[in-house]
Formats: C-alpha cells, structure tokens, sequence
C-alpha cells in the first residue's frame, strides 16, 4: 500500500469514462480515461490487456453512482474486426 503523504492526487471514478486511445498513434494498446474533468492515457501490453483494463474501468464507473445516477449501457465500445477477404 503507498504512502499517504505521498500522495498528490486521488479521483473519483464517479462519472468516470473509459475507452480505445484510438486517435493517440503515437503507441499501440492505449486506453483513454477522463475523470473529474482531466484526461489520462494508459498502454497496456497488448489487446487482452486493453479489454480488461477497460471492462475494469467501466465496472468500478459503473458502481461508484447511485442506482438512480447510473447511464444505460451503451452498446459495444469496441471496433469489430474486420474479415479478410480471400483472395482467388
């Protein structure tokens, strides 16, 4: 556990919201997350990472509000992959 008097900030996951970097290029793997007004990025890994981080984020957003407060899920945040297409 960290040292309290190090600490310099702590945030809320109150209305918190969380999702694919997908603009940021400059890494891969980058998860956006924007709470109490500020805007973070967080890489992960790899793409497994990525899914977990944000269902994670999205969880802890999710039960940090009032049963009255909570938004409607959304539908899948995530792009779906492309099919290939064979060539002949």
């Amino acid at each position: 556990r960290p040292d309290p008097s190090l600490l310099i900030r702590q945030y809320t996951l109150q209305h918190a919201e969380s999702g694919l970097g997908t603009d940021y290029t400059k890494r891969k793997n980058v998860i956006r997350v924007r709470m109490e007004g500020e805007q973070f990025l967080l890489q992960a890994k790899d793409v497994e990472d990525v899914v977990e981080w944000i269902e994670g984020l999205q969880a802890a957003a999710n039960v940090a509000l009032d049963l009255d407060e909570r938004a409607m899920p959304r539908g899948p945040l995530f792009p779906r992959r492309r099919r290939r297409r064979r060539t002949r």
